[in-house]
């Protein structure tokens, strides 16, 4: 039995396509068939065509050669799919990229691609399904290679992801315009810290310091340098707004700080640094900020309530 089959690609990303057949082959030339692979310089610049032969015959044995030429297309289809998203998927983002956001500058850009691969590759934490998706991702490609290797001797890698990989390019442009739409957020969410830092700075402020404890249920207290407990009059006009627009309580607390203008705030009971009211009060009053490592009253409060 002969078999021959040919993979036309980018010349500099050929090296990676090579290791995987030779790996792959192993399984095969144990069964006392051979792989060999040529690779064929074409006329046309960045250009290289892969000629796999798959050669011998065993009759008698476990495997008939109808078997071993199945393996093997099974193991063709693996290699050009982890081609595919091993080479030509940030080919194929940059395309997409450059097309959609042609106007931005190339940081954006960069930003932009940095975000579509983390959302293609890492969307969750868990970094099990990740994977999970990864190789579910992987498995849609094989599966449409296999379909159409079975009917041709031929591929070309950038005109099958072109023709027969609809669904993966539709998946490509889904995640650069989510990339593009948190792009477009932080830069409005970065324009109204701005604007807010600017407000706090030309403000008097009402109250010198305003000490704030969060707790784990989004609640939160008040109170100033004396231990006192701020005013419920900044409080309740915001409360108010509640129960009659889409606000909740982390938008109110940095309201009521806004409204204040405090020259130093201490940050009580912080806990995960990282979320979106902490990090924004932080960029806001930038270097008024204290963080309470804990204290007494962190403790008193979290254990009993707010006690005057």
């Amino acid at each position: 039995m002969i078999h021959e089959f040919h993979i036309t690609t980018a010349s500099n990303n050929t090296n990676g396509l090579l290791t995987d057949l030779k790996q792959r082959a192993k399984w095969i030339h144990q069964q006392g068939y051979t792989i060999s692979v040529n690779i064929d310089q074409k006329q046309v610049s960045g250009i290289e065509e892969l000629v796999v032969k798959l050669q011998g015959s065993q009759f008698g044995q476990v495997f008939r050669d109808e078997d071993i030429l199945c393996v093997f297309k099974h193991q063709i289809a693996e290699v050009i799919a982890e081609h595919i998203l091993t080479q030509w998927e940030g080919k194929l983002i940059w395309k997409e990229i450059n097309r959609t956001a042609r106007t931005l500058s190339e940081e954006e850009k960069q930003l932009i691609y940095d975000k579509t691969v983390e959302f293609l590759h890492a969307c969750q934490d868990n970094e099990k399904l990740n994977r999970l998706l990864y190789f579910g991702r992987k498995s849609r490609i094989a599966n449409r290679v296999l379909e159409y290797i079975n009917e041709n001797n031929f591929l070309l890698v950038e005109g099958f992801i072109t023709f027969c990989l609809r669904d993966y390019l539709t998946e490509i442009k889904f995640a650069v315009e989510i990339a593009c739409e948190e792009l477009r957020s932080e830069k409005e969410y970065n324009d109204f810290v701005t604007l807010l830092r600017f407000y706090v700075e030309t403000q008097t402020p009402k109250i010198l310091e305003v000490n704030v404890l969060m707790t784990s249920n989004n609640f939160f207290y008040l109170w100033d340098g004396n231990g006192m407990k701020i005013d419920d009059s900044y409080m309740d006009y915001y409360i108010n707004e509640m129960k009659f627009n889409e606000i909740n309580f982390d938008d109110v607390l940095i309201s009521i700080l806004i409204t204040i203008a405090p020259r130093r705030i201490i940050l009580h009971n912080s806990g995960d640094i990282n979320r979106q009211p902490i990090q924004t009060i932080l960029k806001v009053f930038n270097d008024r900020i204290k963080i309470c490592s804990g204290c007494f009253q962190c403790h008193h409060i979290l254990n009993n309530g707010f006690q005057q």
